[in-house]
């Protein structure tokens, strides 16, 4: 019982430190949050915290990892085993609603991820996402629209692409708070941006 007390107990103060050290971060960034704001947010001292985590860097790498880590593997979803309108329409809005998801689920996360993250590892993180964009576009897109006979005159269109459907989401999330809002804005965006190459696959 005592043990288990205590599990408890370690668990509610590290949400209560998860939940202060996203405020902190998303309020002033890495760079200008402190521990001992994050622990007087908590309800604890600063010597409490630091039992917890060595550093302001592990702290700021346990909060944000899960969503950056959800966010890469959705770039990795296999987006070219789409064979008529209906299955090309479905994907479409399995991205987006696990946009809206990630979201939901990290929303404070992803505000820090795309503000928040100077001098931290996850610095480039956008730049990251977008290359990993880019690379889907580059090997499994491309080679299936040169199949069907659609020429592509620079390579660097996958760049292009990748960068505007990138940064269009990140302005849709920075913009509204409000999902009801934010979900149907996210779809369209998703459909309008990648339409021709839908019809270009098909």
């Amino acid at each position: 019982m005592g043990v288990y007390y205590m599990q408890v107990l370690k668990d509610d103060v590290r949400n209560a430190i998860h939940q202060s050290a996203l405020v902190e971060f998303q309020e002033k960034g890495f760079k200008n949050a402190s521990m001992r704001s994050i622990a007087e947010r908590g309800g604890m001292t600063v010597g409490n915290l630091y039992r917890y985590f060595n550093s302001k860097e592990d702290l700021f790498y346990a909060v944000i990892s899960p969503a950056y880590h959800k966010i890469i593997d959705l770039t990795q979803e296999q987006f070219i085993k789409m064979e008529n309108a209906k299955a090309v329409q479905n994907f479409f809005e399995y991205i987006a609603d696990r946009i809206m998801t990630i979201n939901r689920e990290h929303r404070r996360e992803l505000l820090i991820l795309i503000d928040g993250c100077e001098e931290t590892r996850f610095e480039h993180a956008i730049e990251e996402i977008i290359l990993l964009v880019e690379n889907k576009f580059r090997n499994q897109v491309f080679p299936r629209l040169k199949e069907k006979g659609v020429q592509i005159p620079d390579e660097f269109f996958a760049c292009v692409l990748s960068a505007s459907l990138v940064e269009g989401i990140k302005v849709i999330l920075k913009h509204y708070e409000d999902e009801a809002k934010m979900k149907p804005l996210v779809h369209q965006f998703i459909h309008y941006h990648l339409r021709d190459l839908k019809n270009r696959l098909l």
